[in-house]
């Protein structure tokens, strides 16, 4: 495939059939291509289906009120963003408190802009079956073309149900809308339920793993990241058995370009020495070229998000007593963190997005990546079992080894112990997905809600609550977004609001 930064011109300047996202907030689907080529005949051969295919991946790109918002908003929910210098508005006060706004523009273009990425994958899907094999150089690109579509459908749809819908109960009936065609009406649809929603997504990610290609730029899906997402999905199911089989099956059968870096910091640092679009631990990561940003930079440096003192303060100083040993939750990653310039004197900065408007920006964002599969399975290795097994650990110490954890018994930033019990381990594994993975996807805010409502065991001998992190965590509710007002209002009704909103 050509380099993305030409191909997104010929998208952008020719085809432009499904890459708007046209009315969304209004009749719930990007349905109607607005230039000159329709839609149902766009695709004609390999090239304009590669370029299709590009087109569905700048809808990871930044937007108004989409990316890199959902990557920000349940930080903010979590407590790990204490807001920027512009989160002062209506909205912005209900994401900080736990209390969000249904009419707020961020929501409806989160909202919106993961129904674009999922109406174009749609287009791409069908544009490419209707080639034949003998269209492209290679046959099997048309099988894969469909596959990479695939997978980001499913990522599309997965962000929406955990951001939207009770994705952590199999018998609700608020789910999301599921899209599995092109949106060619205006037509509202009922939402799907959480379990035919599950069911939807992971039937793609299981085309995805047999037919996307298992060696591409880790800005294009492949096999590996959709295998690691099913991981990732199976454990927000609950289905901690299978999430913990598909875990281990990428981190030990996924090849050399598959890996832990050898530096929490190096996955970070992008001085163009190195090829930081495919580093090795990543799984999947949003394109950019060398001299621009994608918005997190920007966005982390004060202007719409800053990372807390309290998660600083955990980092540093935060402890596990473990039969008298006293473990420090990290000593390396959060002083890396802290090396961010901020926006002003009153921001805390982020290196993890260091970069700044008028520089070299070198940026990209990890979707998934190695160490939180060593997380997940850690997680769901125990959970299967109500156990601390010696490979959950394993996992769990893998990560705080490669941020510098050391093994001599004594107190510090060690590795946890064999001793360590059932609920501390649980703790431990929270803990440490927010160390490793704090303001990249929103894990710290997901894994507050699923620990809840899971009754997952604390070591004083109680039930996790939310609210022990976040102290206006308290309304289930509201561990979701609301539907945008203006999507249930132009779609009559027919979409049910989510309870409390």
């Amino acid at each position: 495939m050509k380099n993305i930064k030409y191909i997104l011109k010929g998208v952008f300047c020719s085809l432009l059939l499904v890459l708007t996202s046209c009315q969304l907030a209004e009749n719930l689907d990007e349905f109607e291509p607005l230039y000159s080529l329709p839609a149902e005949t766009a695709i004609s051969d390999e090239t304009s289906a590669e370029l299709t295919l590009a087109g569905m991946y700048a809808s990871l790109r930044q937007t108004e009120g989409g990316f890199p918002y959902y990557t920000i908003v349940p930080s903010t929910l979590s407590g790990v963003n204490s807001g920027g210098l512009f989160s002062t508005g209506v909205e912005d006060q209900g994401f900080l408190t736990n209390n969000p706004d249904p009419n707020g523009r961020t929501t409806r273009g989160m909202y919106t802009n993961l129904y674009t990425l999922i109406n174009r994958a749609n287009w791409v899907i069908e544009g490419t079956e209707k080639l034949s094999a003998n269209d492209f150089v290679n046959p099997n690109r048309k099988t894969e073309i469909i596959a990479e579509a695939k997978a980001m459908r499913a990522t599309g749809h997965f962000y929406l149900l955990r951001m939207y819908g009770q994705f952590y109960d199999l018998n609700s009936e608020y789910g999301v809308v599921l899209n599995l065609t092109p949106a060619k009406d205006a037509n509202p649809r009922p939402r799907n339920t959480v379990a035919e929603t599950y069911t939807a997504i992971l039937e793609d990610l299981e085309d995805a793993i047999a037919d996307a290609p298992s060696a591409t730029n880790k800005y294009y899906a492949s096999s590996v990241y959709a295998k690691g997402l099913k991981a990732k999905v199976l454990l927000y199911k609950g289905d901690f058995t299978q999430a913990a089989l598909v875990a281990k099956d990428v981190m030990e059968n996924s090849g050399a370009n598959f890996d832990l870096m050898p530096t929490f910091e190096g996955l970070f640092q992008h001085d163009g020495a190195n090829d930081y679009l495919n580093t090795v631990e990543s799984l999947f990561n949003t394109y950019s070229d060398l001299d621009e940003g994608i918005g997190s930079g920007n966005f982390w440096d004060g202007i719409f998000a800053s990372t807390s003192d309290s998660f600083y303060d955990l980092g540093e100083n935060g402890t596990m007593t473990i039969n008298g040993q006293i473990i420090n939750y990290d000593a390396t990653r959060i002083p890396f963190m802290k090396l961010g310039t901020p926006f002003t004197a009153s921001f805390n900065g982020n290196f993890k997005y260091k970069q700044r408007r008028g520089e070299n920006l070198y940026e990209t964002h990890y979707h998934l990546r190695m160490a939180e599969i060593y997380l997940i399975y850690a997680e769901a290795e125990a959970r299967r079992t109500n156990s601390v097994t010696p490979d959950a650990l394993e996992a769990l110490n893998a990560i705080r080894r490669r941020a510098g954890a050391t093994t001599t018994g004594s107190n510090g930033f060690e590795t946890y112990p064999a001793t360590i019990s059932y609920p501390q381990f649980l703790e431990a594994v929270r803990i440490e997905k927010l160390m490793e993975l704090a303001t990249e996807m929103g894990e710290d805010f997901y894994d507050l809600v699923r620990y809840e409502i899971t009754e997952t065991p604390t070591p004083d001998g109680g039930n996790f609550k939310a609210s022990m992190v976040k102290a206006t965590a308290t309304n289930k509710d509201k561990f979701i977004l609301p539907i945008p007002d203006a999507s249930i209002i132009a779609g009559q009704g027919v979409v049910k609001q989510n309870l409390s909103y």
